[in-house]
């Protein structure tokens, strides 16, 4: 496999993290928290939940630093996790029973039987858009060409080649803005009182 100067920097902290490394730990999620957030994010829509799934996301997967092989890139590697967690997520959410209010009568009288339904409240609705809105402030604070950027890859999930055509800029371009503003937006929430 050909590698890069970042698969490369992956797979050493890698091996420092499988022998115990606390720094190579912390520097793997230094590097890959935000990605694994907004893969997660771009699905369920909600950052508490995404958040709470990025943790467990890494968590995971540094348990099983052992098992990846640098076939692919830790990025890819990493990504595949991140997806098939979001999608398990998702199915047991889907299981759960949705809202039932129908009575019956007995010789005692009519009973209500009601299940908790998954539907937001109007306060919780309220809360989710407050944080998506919050996400949206910290991406408004980027310089026009990169949230550009980020909003056309996260927020209307387009592909990188989409982008390309759309804005008329070479895909490389297109790679390594992206790449500048996934950091920059990172440093911002982290910065910010431990928000992220």
């Amino acid at each position: 496999m050909k590698t890069n100067v970042k698969q490369s920097q992956d797979y050493a902290l890698i091996q420092q993290a499988i022998k115990g490394d606390q720094k190579a730990y912390q520097a793997l999620m230094d590097k890959h928290y935000l990605s694994v957030y907004v893969e997660i994010y771009t699905r369920i829509k909600d950052e508490e939940i995404a958040k709470d799934l990025a943790m467990e996301v890494l968590t995971k997967a540094f348990t099983q630093l052992h098992t990846y092989e640098p076939i692919f890139a830790f990025s890819t590697w990493l990504k595949r996790v991140t997806i098939n967690h979001t999608i398990d997520y998702l199915r047991k959410r889907k299981l759960k029973t949705t809202s039932i209010d129908e009575s019956y009568d007995y010789d005692e009288g009519e009973v209500r039987i009601q299940v908790e339904s998954d539907d937001l409240t109007p306060e919780e609705t309220l809360q989710k858009k407050e944080r998506a809105d919050i996400v949206r402030e910290y991406v408004s604070k980027l310089k026009d060409a990169y949230r550009n950027l980020i909003e056309l890859r996260y927020f209307e999930e387009l592909s990188y080649e989409e982008i390309a055509e759309q804005l008329s800029i070479p895909l490389g371009t297109v790679k390594a803005r992206l790449h500048r503003a996934k950091g920059m937006l990172n440093q911002m929430m982290v910065g910010s009182q431990g928000t992220f």
